[in-house]
């Protein structure tokens, strides 16, 4: 059995290779990824909280990622609009409290995604004002079948959609994924256990976008996949009077 899956991922892997290479696609793997910008953490008892959005308990979003078409092997990238199911503080223009979505790319030679999911997690009213950001992620990516696996994943927050690849672009002020600290894959890149964390001020922006983007590669037309978010998440936008 251990030796079945070891080949099925030696397939994969020599397939990604090939795609990679397509003089068509654009494809730019991100690996390990640790972005941060922005300045210093906000300080307890600074700000005008705006938004906060949190949860009491695990939930799960359990659903199906499936490829259009049939294909040999299948790779898209695949986003979720990442919520939390309580409000702490509502503000006009946030978005950040709910049930998250999946949402398939138009196609990984193009990545691009259905107008009507991007949506950004806060819009503000004023692109003058400062604001902090202080969040917490944590949780668990599965996919339940042997057939597909994780190629890349990370969890981006910015004030542009997607812009990719993320560290390129200073609208990106956070983003994580692959191996790190904070993040790990079991041995066949099937489940990704995470724990990030984030706290910084000056930001400035007139949409704040925050998504977890995961690059799929699989040889069935579907699988299942599990995005477990626990208790201990929780999201929050402050006003800043003043730069901190």
């Amino acid at each position: 059995m251990i030796m079945n899956k070891i080949i099925r991922l030696a397939v994969l892997l020599l397939c990604f290779c090939s795609c990679a290479i397509d003089n068509d696609a654009i494809y730019y793997p991100v690996g390990n990824v640790d972005v941060e910008n922005g300045g210093p953490a906000l300080e307890d008892g600074k700000g005008e909280l705006v938004a906060r959005s949190y949860n009491t308990e695990d939930y799960v979003l359990d659903t199906v990622a499936q490829y259009p078409g049939n294909p040999t092997l299948g790779k898209l990238t695949f986003m979720v609009n990442l919520k939390n199911q309580l409000a702490g503080q509502e503000a006009n223009g946030f978005n950040g409290i709910g049930t998250s979505g999946l949402t398939m790319s138009l196609g990984y030679k193009d990545g691009n995604y259905p107008e009507e999911s991007q949506v950004p997690v806060y819009a503000s009213p004023d692109v003058t004002t400062a604001y902090a950001v202080k969040l917490r992620l944590k949780g668990e990516l599965t996919l339940s079948g042997d057939d597909w696996m994780i190629d890349f994943v990370y969890v981006q927050l910015a004030s542009l959609f997607q812009p990719y690849p993320p560290a390129s672009f200073p609208e990106v002020f956070m983003c994580k994924g692959g191996e790190q600290s904070f993040a790990c894959f079991d041995s066949f890149r099937r489940t990704w256990t995470f724990d990030i964390e984030y706290n910084r001020s000056n930001l400035f922006f007139s949409q704040l976008y925050f998504n977890l983007f995961v690059n799929l590669a699989g040889q069935k037309r579907e699988d299942r996949i599990r995005l477990r978010i626990d208790k201990e998440s929780f999201f929050e936008i402050y006003k800043l009077e003043e730069s901190v």
